[in-house]
């Protein structure tokens, strides 16, 4: 899971919303159609570096979905359509594959992702596992929740976290670790995060004394 500081709606978002609230009809997510839906999934993407808001893996609108943070089924019309309460999460078709928004459903998670210090309630393993720290018993507590509701440890995200982790191999000096680190922390020149960034970063962190 990485930060995700969430920016501004999309303008034709906000004006749709006046226009169906100034209607009174039809004022809710299930009712929000293109263009201004694609506009809202495409806003997501972009601020987000095009990696899932829970594994971090590389997302397209052709493969991802508008997830809820707050479940749907427990919101009224007005927070269903709050921008701070969307986020981009993997898995364009419903119930597959089973991790991250489609695995969560109506279940609210312990950790979001717009938590400041969210990166700090996991860690990694070599074997591309994510695990909870063990620096305070409550965050881990959340942690091992979340981890479970989002199935993070699904077989695809372990193996994508391996292939990240390669970019370790043969490493050996505290300026190529910082390079990577680097690259790591920024978007690239299309605004993308490097897939899984954050696994790489902890163990650049914590391996090689990079933040």
């Amino acid at each position: 899971m990485k930060y995700i500081k969430k920016g501004k709606e999309p303008q034709d978002f906000s004006d749709w919303k006046a226009t169906q609230k100034s209607l009174g009809v039809n004022y809710g997510y299930k009712n929000l159609q293109n263009p201004e839906k694609g506009a809202v999934h495409s806003y997501l993407l972009s601020e987000q570096g095009y990696i899932c808001c829970y594994c971090c893996q590389r997302v397209e609108q052709s493969n991802s979905h508008i997830e809820h943070l707050a479940p749907q089924s427990k919101t009224d019309s007005e927070l269903s359509l709050d921008y701070t309460n969307m986020l981009g999460s993997c898995g364009r078709v419903p119930n597959w594959p089973e991790y991250c928004g489609n695995k969560k459903q109506n279940i609210a998670i312990a950790v979001s992702p717009l938590k400041s210090n969210c990166e700090d309630f996991f860690s990694y393993s070599s074997t591309g596992e994510i695990l909870p720290t063990t620096n305070n018993l409550d965050e881990e507590k959340d942690a091992e929740i979340t981890i479970k509701v989002l199935g993070l440890n699904h077989y695809d995200l372990t193996q994508g976290r391996i292939q990240a982790l390669e970019a370790l191999k043969g490493m050996t000096t505290q300026e190529e670790a910082e390079l990577l680190g680097e690259v790591c922390q920024q978007m690239d020149a299309q605004g993308r995060y490097q897939p899984f960034c954050n696994a790489v970063l902890y163990f650049l962190k914590n391996y090689f004394g990079v933040c």
